[in-house]
């Protein structure tokens, strides 16, 4: 398995199986070994539980007085259709076509190349839908998901002007945004997230903020970003701009 942390959505549907007990002891068993024979499968399901259980862990503390009370509560039920993995493959075949096109191939530049080779969109938090009060926050999570962006910002921008500091629903806006190619909306909303310090999307919120800024072709603001960042990928990313400013 690639060290990209970026997990596909195949494993993350096969993590949250497990996580939430969905699995029949043969499967569990056939997981376990997997993990176990496979170090890179069994670092990346570690770093998926732990956000998973930070975020759930975050929601159940709806009475204590923190940033992050407002963060959506979990119910720990999680609904897949078949034709999500299908969603994704043609979304990002529509992704790769519009962010370059003709320019990708013929005129990319050394920061652009970095951004490509780099860039896979958030995958996104598990979808449930049990409690009603945060239907519209999980129904547009669904459509992220999906590779519907577009419509997945329709539905949670109205959500931020009750909530207009919240991390959770910033991030997200912005990851939707940096899918769809639109770096300046990115920037402003990832912007917002990097403001908690204590929130459990801050290290990827910047990491995605260095790729917007990269893309932009702002390296001084790239690496300022990629620096604040813990995510092995940000470091990866620091070495190779180094070769790019020399």
């Amino acid at each position: 398995m690639s060290k990209n942390k970026y997990i596909s959505q195949e494993f993350q549907e096969t993590f949250e199986r497990y996580l939430m007990d969905n699995m029949n002891k043969e499967e569990t068993d056939g997981f376990i070994n997997k993990l176990e024979a496979d170090a890179d499968l069994k670092k990346a399901f570690q770093d998926f539980k732990q956000m998973f259980l930070a975020v759930e862990e975050e929601a159940l503390r709806e009475e204590l007085n923190t940033f992050h009370k407002d963060i959506p509560k979990l119910d720990i039920t999680h609904k897949k259709t078949n034709k999500t993995r299908f969603y994704l493959i043609a979304a990002s075949i529509t992704i790769f076509v519009f962010i370059g096109g003709s320019l990708f191939f013929n005129k990319q530049t050394p920061a652009d190349k970095l951004f490509a080779t780099y860039f896979s969109p958030d995958p996104g938090l598990p979808t449930v839908m049990g409690n009603s009060n945060n239907y519209k926050f999980y129904e547009a999570m669904v459509d992220y998901k999906q590779a519907n962006y577009k419509t997945a910002i329709e539905k949670w921008e109205p959500l931020l002007l009750e909530k207009p500091k919240n991390d959770t629903l910033n991030y997200f806006l912005g990851s939707a945004y940096l899918a769809e190619a639109n770096f300046d909306k990115a920037i402003t909303f990832l912007n917002v997230t990097t403001q908690n310090s204590k929130s459990v999307l801050l290290q990827d919120a910047y990491y995605y903020l260095g790729l917007s800024y990269l893309k932009q072709n702002n390296i001084k603001k790239a690496k300022e970003n990629f620096e604040k960042s813990s995510n092995e990928l940000s470091k990866e990313i620091l070495l190779q701009i180094t070769h790019l400013e020399r």
